[in-house]
């Protein structure tokens, strides 16, 4: 059996089980803030990159990509699938909230709620400032962050995935004590002729947006946009998933500060 961390042994199920997933749709929203920002960046860094499906989609685009994830598991389901489409892209395996990278980044985006696995404000910070610091001036972090609404919701389930080399139970409900949403994952994958269990346990908390928007401020980003999921309007009250634009000055203006 291998432990409870996420992301490990459902690294090699992660794609069939997620193959509903509108990587697609959630790139071109990411291309249309740049475009709506007037912001051609060459350089991305995707941050929480999983296996790979929007750093590799950005890199068919053109974009010189680097993909962070703090899995080794998903990592290396995402470099051999770059490999097979011979597309170059670095992969690093790093903890978002403690970024050591020398390169500077155009763009940093990060998707599919990655930010809510932080469930202390002060990781949230450490993020941003690490996040700031491999980002060039004049660049754009865009990520997206389920809200409280969306989590608080969420409905007591179980789901059942039946692959052809795989069984999964996944359970997900709202922890009202500790104000977060759970999952309780176990998943058997088989390798030849023998079956092996795996038990993750998948955690997101929502931080109200006005505290995101303070911690990135004190950041020292500067917020372009606080938008609805795919729709280029303002995040309101019933948004599910906020998308953030926020823009690192140029030196000359962080001077000012």
């Amino acid at each position: 059996m291998q432990s409870k961390r996420p992301y490990a042994g459902f690294a090699k199920i992660y794609d069939d089980v997620m193959s509903d997933v509108p990587y697609d749709e959630w790139l071109d929203y990411v291309m249309a803030i740049w475009e709506y920002h007037s912001f051609s960046p060459e350089t991305v860094l995707d941050l929480a990159c999983g296996t790979g499906n929007m750093s590799i989609r950005l890199a068919r685009k053109g974009y010189k990509v680097t993909g962070v994830d703090s899995s080794p598991q998903m990592l290396e389901v995402a470099k051999e699938k770059a490999e097979r489409e011979g597309l170059s892209i670095s992969f690093i395996n790093q903890d978002m909230r403690t970024l050591k990278i020398e390169e500077q980044f155009d763009s940093v985006i990060c998707l599919f709620d990655s930010l809510n696995y932080l469930l202390e404000p002060s990781d949230v910070k450490s993020c941003f400032r690490s996040v700031f610091d491999v980002l060039k001036p004049g660049g754009y972090f865009i990520f997206d962050m389920n809200t409280y609404l969306r989590l608080s919701t969420v409905g007591k389930e179980t789901l059942i995935f039946d692959g052809s080399c795989y069984f999964a139970v996944w359970q997900d409900y709202w922890d009202k004590r500790n104000k977060w949403w759970q999952v309780n994952l176990t998943g058997f994958t088989k390798e030849g002729e023998c079956w092996h269990r795996f038990d993750e346990i998948h955690r997101e908390r929502a931080f109200p947006l006005e505290d995101i928007a303070m911690w990135l401020e004190e950041s020292g980003f500067t917020i372009r946009g606080v938008y609805d999921s795919t729709a280029m309007m303002p995040a309101s009250p019933v948004t599910m998933r906020a998308y953030f634009a926020c823009y690192k000055p140029e030196v000359e203006a962080q001077k000012c500060r």
